[in-house]
């Protein structure tokens, strides 16, 4: 793939042509009145981004905002074939070739154009994941050599490995199996938090030692229940009964009273006179001697009385216990009565229970089966578990012998001696190179590879990382058919003057008689301070590799010829 052409639907843009071979340069020039480093926002980062936009990147909110009218094209040519893609500021509306299409359409045609060897097994693989190391647009995309914006470390690697031609399958193998692992601990740890078996652990209870136990009482409540006789009214016969009972007792008491009144008729009965005859004869004589004979009644008239007192006191005592014993009689009846309805009564509830009895026994055979269910599951998940964090182990272990294995082999012997002898042109003196290590700690990241330039922890060495690593990857990459790179002047900034020159030198000689495309937008203060660097046919390839210059004196000479932003 290279870039032709880039444009857009309104006459202010700034057409921009790419050169097909060798060095493009997009310079971004400062008025004679400004000061260095004016010519930031004159639109040399736009141009790249514009490049992104038209090649399926999510489109920017402040571009539908303020350019709802535009429209930008990239013409670029693809094994051969050139192809254009037209695209609106807002991102919705895409034609390629012609052909009207959305974004997720256009993305598929992307990752199966040929651009990249990619298939649709790779799903960490992308036409989008893997240009971005081709065309670094975002700051973020430009602190490390195998990283960009947004990426993990494992997806890093992974992509890097793909584009330098490296086994990339066990970046994946072990990324999949640790997360795997890690998936099963989080499961594990959802299911001892489900709220039963929560309190079955807080309670201390072994859940194989429970589940044994359930599986022995759910038996025996079963059988329980299957022999549970159900009374629907069992509940109105008790409440019976109870009267009943209650009855009972109340007669009873009233037994126990007319047993005592017998009793004391009884003993009334048995009970002679106080007064005999003779003694009454006696009181009466002596009676005549303090009271007038007329006063006093004749003493049979008194004996007569007493005898008929007595017998009057009888007669009635004879009554009253009849009375009671008719009495008594009746209740003893009646308590015979009520007590055989009680009894058919208990003999009916014998045997039998309540329907909520039945429920209440029903719901907690259902629950110790639901427990025994979720137990039995549980430790069915345990074992499986087990056996396959087992089996994956075993495998991270066995892999870890075949990574160990193919690092030895020095897969990165080529790699390491490009990127090794580009970035000496830029620091000669510089300790440089690729490293790469097994990792066998336990993460998901497959090895330790790391791109090197001694003293790197200061921007401009940084920046040389980048540089020269990108260089390996378009001169040296495989799984790919970009034979573009371009980088911006971020990338550039931080640079020394020497080494700045030294690159620029070092990429003359190798675009030369090279099918390579090197797009470079630059600030003109970093590009005019390297002159004295360069040699008179140097700075001549330079200025012939200039296509287009953007200044801020005018909004007419910046890349989209009108103020924006």
């Amino acid at each position: 793939m290279k870039l032709i052409k880039l444009s857009a639907n309104q006459s202010s843009f700034r057409t921009i042509s790419f050169n097909r071979d060798g060095l493009t340069l997009i310079l971004g020039d400062s008025s004679s009145d400004k000061k260095e480093g004016s010519s930031n926002g004159v639109g040399k980062t736009l141009a790249l981004w514009l490049v992104h936009h038209c090649l399926g990147a999510n489109a920017q909110s402040d571009f539908k905002e303020k350019l709802s009218d535009w429209v930008f094209s990239l013409d670029f040519e693809l094994n051969g074939q050139e192809h254009r893609v037209e695209r609106s500021a807002g991102g919705k509306e895409i034609y390629l070739n012609g052909k009207k299409m959305n974004l997720t359409t256009y993305r598929d045609w992307l990752n199966t154009c040929g651009a990249f060897n990619l298939s649709k097994q790779q799903s960490n693989l992308s036409f989008r994941s893997l240009l971005t190391r081709f065309a670094r647009y975002l700051r973020e995309d430009c602190h490390e050599p195998m990283r960009t914006h947004k990426e993990q470390d494992v997806e890093a690697q992974l992509r890097t490995f793909f584009l330098l031609g490296l086994d990339y399958e066990p970046i994946a193998n072990k990324k999949s199996h640790k997360k795997r692992l890690d998936d099963l601990k989080k499961t594990i740890e959802v299911w001892e938090n489900e709220p039963s078996l929560k309190e079955l652990f807080r309670a201390g209870h072994e859940p194989k030692l429970r589940l044994e136990w359930l599986r022995k009482e759910i038996p025996r409540l079963e059988k329980d229940l299957a022999r549970f006789d159900i009374a629907e009214n069992y509940h109105s016969l008790e409440l019976e009964a109870q009267k009943l009972t209650q009855q009972l007792r109340e007669i009873k008491k009233e037994i126990r009273i007319k047993e005592f009144q017998l009793e004391g008729i009884e003993k009334s009965l048995k009970q002679q006179p106080d007064i005999s005859r003779l003694d009454l004869l006696n009181l009466y004589e002596g009676l005549q001697t303090t009271f007038r004979p007329e006063a006093l009644a004749h003493f049979k008239a008194v004996e007569a009385f007493h005898q008929t007192f007595i017998a009057n006191r009888k007669k009635r005592l004879e009554a009253d216990k009849k009375q009671i014993l008719q009495d008594a009689s009746q209740q003893k009846e009646e308590q015979q009565k009520i007590g055989n309805l009680r009894d058919n009564l208990m003999k009916e509830l014998q045997g039998k229970r309540a329907l909520d009895e039945y429920t209440a026994l029903s719901n907690h055979l259902a629950t110790l089966k639901a427990e025994q269910i979720k137990l039995e599951d549980y430790l069915t998940f345990i074992d499986k578990r087990e056996e396959e964090k087992q089996t994956l182990k075993e495998t991270m272990l066995r892999e870890d012998s075949q990574a160990i294995d193919y690092v030895k082999t020095n897969p990165i012997v080529e790699h390491h001696a490009f990127f090794q002898s580009v970035a000496n042109r830029l620091h000669p003196n510089a300790i440089a190179g690729i490293i790469l290590e097994n990792n066998t700690g336990e993460n998901q990241l497959r090895y330790k590879f790391s791109v090197q330039i001694e003293g790197d922890s200061s921007d401009g060495i940084s920046d040389a990382r980048i540089l020269c690593f990108d260089w390996l990857l378009l001169m040296k990459g495989k799984n790919h058919h970009i034979n573009f790179l371009w980088h911006d002047n971020r990338l550039f900034a931080d640079m020394g003057i020497n080494p700045r020159a030294a690159w620029f030198k070092f990429v003359l000689e190798q675009l030369e008689n090279s099918d390579k495309q090197y797009i470079v937008s630059i600030n003109i203060e970093n590009y005019e301070s390297m002159q004295d660097c360069l040699d008179n046919m140097q700075k001549q390839k330079l200025e012939k590799a200039i296509v287009l210059r953007l200044q801020d004196d005018n909004s007419k000479n910046k890349l989209l010829g009108v103020q924006f932003g």
